[in-house]
């Protein structure tokens, strides 16, 4: 922004020291700048609209007035207020010496910038609001908020993020906070970034930088939006040392949202200022595989309709099929599954009431594997026998198919980097699987077949 001569002033007064440009914002309307040092590091934050080259100032006196509270050491915008409506947020690390966080809606009539939200740290010293990313994690069109608070301290500056969701005209609410690992000294929420959809799930995703961790190796952790909000556990952790062994402060910086390998997923580029390095990160293609048992609902056991060898059994018939789908993905691509029989019983090492018949072998579960054509269904038939004389005819008998992605031949690209294997979309801490259940036909009222039993007494006395 320019400086006109009213703002030359001696050391500390008005924008004599006032570090404009130490953080900046744009949208496709707005300039966006934060200078800490003005007003004796009371600081302000600074607007400048492009298309009409109209000029937003900061004129509250009782946010001015607090000397030494750094407003615009980090600065962001978005629809906080209204979907149509672009606000500013200015971070205040040192006020009141917690931190504070302001939202400011930009006044045409005054040319002035009007507070509409302000949240505050929790704990002295932490920094809160020295980063700041919005974002629109649940897509409901508002912009949401995470401040970091890179110095916050249960034994020393691990750091933590607040997480604000928006209600709607301003008013946003604590959802969680997070803070990684936890680890001592990492100042987690040193940076902050909006990554796009990273696994095209529908919902943005967010990068947060710890650059002190690991002995100022420095780590990156990856969260996921929902329609909740932000998911709390972290899916990935990119850690700076199984990089490169010689990056430093990993995560201080990190810039996403960006296609830079066209392969229509957004990449991540992070910096590690003390080893002089920028690290670009790839996201790689997500491919979603869905899985389908049929069986029949329910398992007659006394009309054998199968033979074992000689021997009349109970059977049932079990059908898996697949199909893949996914954005920029090959045309095919090999499946590894595993078909597990009475999976429950195999988890509590019980023995399995049914098993797969496959080549004339009775067996517990099968191992496969296929090829998949893009968004083809492709279907695998099975019988199943019943063990005789089955002692547990109430608990279901469910069947389970886990799979995991095989060799497949990636396309050849004429592009200046290569193409990325794919991944399987899951979520952490979850098996990759589908599951289906049916149950032995009883004749009984009530599903559970609970027994309806009574006793009558006669005392007899003689």
């Amino acid at each position: 922004l320019p400086a006109p001569l009213e703002y030359k002033k001696k050391y500390g007064e008005e924008h004599g020291s006032c570090q404009a440009g130490i953080a900046g914002f744009f949208t496709e309307e707005l300039v966006v700048m934060g200078a800490p040092g003005s007003f004796y590091w009371s600081g302000t934050v600074k607007v400048l609209n492009l298309t009409d080259n109209t000029y937003f100032k900061l004129n509250d006196e009782v946010i001015m007035n607090r000397r030494y509270t750094y407003l615009g050491y980090a600065v962001t915008a978005g629809h906080f207020s209204h979907v149509s409506s672009t606000d500013v947020v200015g971070g205040a690390p040192q006020d009141e010496g917690i931190g504070k966080v302001y939202i400011f809606r930009a006044d045409r009539r005054s040319g002035t910038l009007i507070k509409i939200f302000q949240a505050s740290g929790k704990k002295m010293g932490s920094y809160f609001g020295s980063s700041l990313c919005a974002v629109d994690l649940n897509t409901d069109g508002l912009s949401d908020l995470l401040v970091g608070a890179p110095m916050f301290s249960e034994i020393r500056d691990e750091g933590q993020v607040t997480v604000y969701i928006n209600k709607g005209n301003g008013v946003l609410e604590e959802q969680l906070t997070l803070s990684g690992d936890g680890a001592y000294n990492a100042h987690f929420g040193e940076s902050i970034a909006s990554l796009g959809d990273l696994d095209d799930d529908g919902f943005p995703d967010v990068a947060i930088g710890a650059p002190k961790e690991d002995d100022f190796s420095g780590a990156v952790y990856i969260y996921h939006g929902d329609a909740r909000g932000m998911v709390p556990q972290y899916s990935m952790k990119l850690s700076g040392r199984k990089i490169s062994p010689v990056l430093r402060m990993f995560g201080q910086s990190i810039s996403g949202g960006i296609d830079m390998d066209g392969n229509s997923y957004p990449d991540m580029t992070v910096g590690a200022f003390m080893s002089d390095s920028v690290v670009l990160l790839r996201a790689r293609p997500v491919i979603t595989v869905d899985v389908s048992i049929f069986l029949p609902a329910s398992i007659n056991i006394t009309a054998p309709q199968c033979h074992d060898g000689q021997q009349p059994v109970n059977c049932l018939n079990v059908t898996a099929c697949f199909s893949f789908h996914g954005k920029h993905v090959p045309g095919e691509i090999g499946l590894n599954y595993v078909l597990t029989a009475d999976v429950a019983k195999k988890e509590k090492s019980q023995l399995p009431r049914v098993y797969l018949v496959l080549l004339g072998e009775s067996v517990g579960q099968v191992s496969e594997k296929l090829r998949l054509v893009h968004l083809e269904e492709t279907c695998h038939h099975y019988v199943a026998h019943v063990k005789r004389r089955v002692q547990d005819v109430i608990s279901p008998i469910v069947f389970e198919v886990a799979y995991s992605l095989g060799e497949h031949v990636t396309g050849e690209e004429e592009k200046e980097l290569p193409a990325l294997t794919p991944v399987l979309r899951w979520k952490k801490g979850q098996k990759i699987a589908q599951k289906n259940q049916t149950v032995f036909e009883r004749n009984c009222r009530s599903e559970d077949c609970a027994a309806d039993l009574q006793l009558q007494g006669h005392l007899l006395l003689s």
